[in-house]
């Protein structure tokens, strides 16, 4: 939506989120994916394995070289991949072979130059195996500008609501498409608690509570809190230019004029 124009023409974007705490978000993580297809050629591995070229081998070479590369990353970097597919019986050199590959930063340019450096690898896996290889790129999440003005003004809400649970802001929080349009555009997502403390995101334990009447209160909660701070913003203009100098000063490094 973003890409073809959406949002443009809004001053702030405002979400929920399912949460076992009612809270905000400060970063979210930039990521970047992949998806590596490897071709060789395919041969008898006991009779004939010189005729082969194993893309299993490029596969291979490529996840060590991720593994080498974490040396050499910043610490907040997460590197990760996961063998997809891998040929068929062991004494057939593997013709083709599928691995999927991820590289995330709180620094948005940062996860842009890792994945140089990834692509690197991938060449080079293929020379060494002398196979070919095609690569299909996923979705580009870039990491949120945190605006902690508008995060004030939306727990402040929470509070006025009577949110439950309600939890000091989360420092860091994984990729989300929804940095894309906080790159963009200011914005900030209310958790709005409807689990207990402590359940993992995206569980099975979610989908249970799901039609809860915990779930109904936190939808109604979380669109009051939403509301309130929309008629913040629009009501108080100096609350709207707060939360914009703060974007424009994060994001560009320059004040409203």
């Amino acid at each position: 939506m973003l890409e073809k124009g959406a949002f443009r023409d809004i001053d702030v974007a405002l979400m929920t989120h399912a949460s076992p705490t009612s809270t905000v978000d400060v970063k979210s993580m930039a990521m970047q994916s992949y998806e590596v297809t490897f071709h060789g050629k395919s041969a008898h591995a006991a009779m004939n394995p010189e005729m082969g070229r194993s893309a299993l081998d490029a596969l291979l070479l490529a996840c060590s070289g991720v593994e080498f590369m974490r040396e050499h990353v910043r610490d907040e970097a997460r590197m990760h991949y996961t063998i997809v597919s891998a040929g068929g019986p062991s004494n057939v050199v593997p013709a083709e072979a599928e691995g999927e590959f991820g590289i995330r930063s709180y620094d948005t340019e940062y996860v842009m130059s890792m994945a140089e450096r990834l692509k690197n690898i991938f060449k080079g896996a293929a020379l060494m195996a002398d196979v070919s290889y095609e690569i299909r790129e996923g979705t580009f999440f870039k990491a949120k500008i945190p605006l902690l003005s508008l995060n004030d003004l939306i727990m402040e809400n929470a509070v006025a609501v009577g949110m439950p649970t309600i939890r000091p802001p989360r420092e860091k929080t994984g990729s989300t498409d929804f940095g894309n349009v906080m790159y963009e555009i200011p914005g900030s997502c209310i958790r709005s608690a409807f689990v207990p403390e402590g359940t993992p995101a995206h569980s099975q334990d979610y989908l249970d509570a799901g039609k809860s009447q915990a779930a109904h209160d936190a939808l109604a909660n979380a669109a009051k809190v939403l509301a309130l701070t929309a008629y913040d913003l629009i009501s108080d203009p100096a609350k709207m230019a707060k939360v914009r100098d703060e974007f424009n000063a994060k994001r560009f490094g320059k004040q409203t004029v």
